[in-house]
């Protein structure tokens, strides 16, 4: 999978690479989340759900926070969704169970990973703050990549 380079950052000091989001982030970006949020059905490997969620936590948190700024926006989308359409096949390859496939795919769609357009502006600007330095771990490839990461979590 190719992923588009970035072409600039903001932040000040790198955060720990390969970390992603984290556990405590996770679950902040799961609570600030829209009323419709699909459910991942395990796939049958922990490491795989794990790894599923952690990816869709912190693209919503990058889907969301990058709205304002159409071109990065436009790019963090086009790379979310070519990395999804990737973790799919990647679960089909191991035989995962296709209505888990499917709850993957719900979930991770864009649309269910952005704020509704009646979310309070106070809200969508709470989830973007918790996480101050996501432009930069963007920018710096410190995020979930699944067809990277997703097969070794079969193995």
């Amino acid at each position: 999978m190719t992923h588009t380079t970035p072409t600039a950052a903001t932040s000040a000091s790198p955060p720990p690479r390969g970390e992603g989001m984290g556990v405590g982030g996770v679950l902040l970006a799961l609570a600030l989340t829209t009323p419709a949020l699909a459910q991942v059905i395990p796939t049958g490997t922990p490491a795989a759900d794990i790894l599923l969620s952690q990816a869709i936590a912190e693209h919503r948190v990058f889907l969301t926070c990058s709205a304002l700024d159409p071109a990065l926006h436009q790019q963090i989308l086009t790379n979310w969704q070519r990395d999804t359409a990737a973790a799919a096949a990647i679960l089909k390859t191991h035989n995962v169970p296709p209505e888990a496939i499917a709850a993957f795919t719900t979930a991770a769609d864009p649309k269910a990973l952005m704020p509704t357009e009646d979310t309070p502006w106070a809200e969508v600007k709470g989830l973007c703050d918790t996480h101050p330095d996501w432009q930069q771990r963007y920018f710096q490839f410190n995020l979930i990549l699944l067809d990277l990461k997703l097969p070794a979590a079969f193995e």
